[in-house]
């Protein structure tokens, strides 16, 4: 019991650390939370429509939309006309939406990794799979909880 109490007084600690650098990082760039995780999908996934976006993010359309207005203002992505249906808007990131993604991430990359080289490869090793399970329990709950409202 002693470990969970230390892990959760842990994770309270470094939670908002965390989102101290984020907000740091996010300011600079002149960007909000949400503006970043729509720019981190289309990093990660490539040109995506309106409708995968608000999917992947788990906002409305509607709040897409006005999230890709903001972000085609400032020149970080395009909305592109579908080839074959134009009712479909594609949303593709731009070199400088790109750009602070990866800017974003080469300030907290290495805060990670320098953390992790602290640990043996054993240790190493269960930290990977913590963060694996992580991020399927994450997947989990998302999804449990998708379009419900508070």
């Amino acid at each position: 019991m002693a470990e969970r109490d230390n892990f959760i007084r842990t994770f309270r600690e470094i939670q908002p650390k965390f989102s101290r650098l984020l907000t740091r990082i996010l300011t600079k760039a002149d960007l909000t939370l949400p503006q970043f995780a729509l720019l981190n999908q289309l990093v990660n996934y490539g040109t995506l429509s309106m409708t995968e976006a608000s999917d992947k993010l788990g906002i409305t359309k509607p709040a897409v939309t006005n999230l890709v207005d903001r972000l085609e203002k400032s020149k970080c992505l395009k909305r592109l006309p579908h080839s074959q249906d134009r009712r479909v808007s594609l949303l593709e990131i731009q070199p400088r939406g790109e750009q602070i993604v990866r800017d974003a991430q080469a300030q907290i990359l290495p805060v990670l990794l320098k953390t992790l080289d602290r640990f043996g490869d054993g240790e190493k090793e269960t930290i990977a799979r913590f963060y694996s399970h992580l991020s399927k329990t994450l997947d989990e709950v998302l999804e449990k909880t998708r379009g419900r409202k508070k």
